[in-house]
């Protein structure tokens, strides 16, 4: 599946102008001391001109969807809030790509990038990393959790990639005094804006 770029996308953000765009699907939620469940996943992405992106996240727990089968964004049935996330995406202009743990060692030169990221549970993160091609990887570089915030959240790591028209995504986390694991993985179609 191919996209457009707009003509008022900043050039600088050519390399994450496949995000743009509302996004829906289906995933898993598992993490250390939290059961197994299914979610469903939206994500909103948009720009005003400027060279960086603004985005939103939530995740809401839902039935779990066979992660190969076709789906239909539309029809995915979404309970209970489980997480929002709203921040920031920008290209480091001026920096070098930081490489994460995992990501691709060959193909195009990787553009360097930054992604400010804020959650009402109480904490707010800087992560960097690089997109390459239709891959993106990025990780914590600064992690401030609340006094109350219940996670307490001590460092992230995530992969977005983009495959035949649709984003595959996985989140880790390190929080609740667990090391960095795998906390919600899955895959969102576009769907109409």
């Amino acid at each position: 599946m191919t996209f457009t770029i707009a003509d008022d996308v900043a050039p600088e953000l050519y390399p994450l102008a496949w995000l743009l765009g509302s996004w829906r699907g289906p995933g898993v939620l598992a993490y250390p001391g939290i059961p197994e469940r299914g979610i469903v996943a939206d994500m909103v992405v948009t720009h005003d001109g400027g060279p960086y992106l603004a985005y939103t996240t939530t995740l809401r727990l839902g039935e779990r969807v066979d992660h190969e089968a076709p789906f239909d964004p539309e029809a995915l049935v979404a309970g209970e809030i489980w997480s929002r996330e709203s921040g920031f995406w920008r290209p480091a202009t001026g920096s070098e790509a930081r490489p994460v743990q995992g990501a691709p060692a060959d193909g195009p030169a990787p553009t360097a990038i930054e992604v400010l990221a804020t959650d009402p549970s109480g904490f707010a993160a800087v992560l960097g990393g690089s997109a390459q091609g239709p891959r993106i990887d990025v990780a914590s570089d600064w992690v401030a959790s609340t006094a109350t915030s219940p996670g307490r959240v001590t460092a992230i790591r995530r992969m977005y990639g983009w495959v035949r028209g649709e984003i595959f995504w996985a989140h880790e986390l390190a929080a609740f005094g667990h090391e960095l694991a795998n906390y919600a993985s899955g895959r969102l179609a576009r769907v109409a804006d």
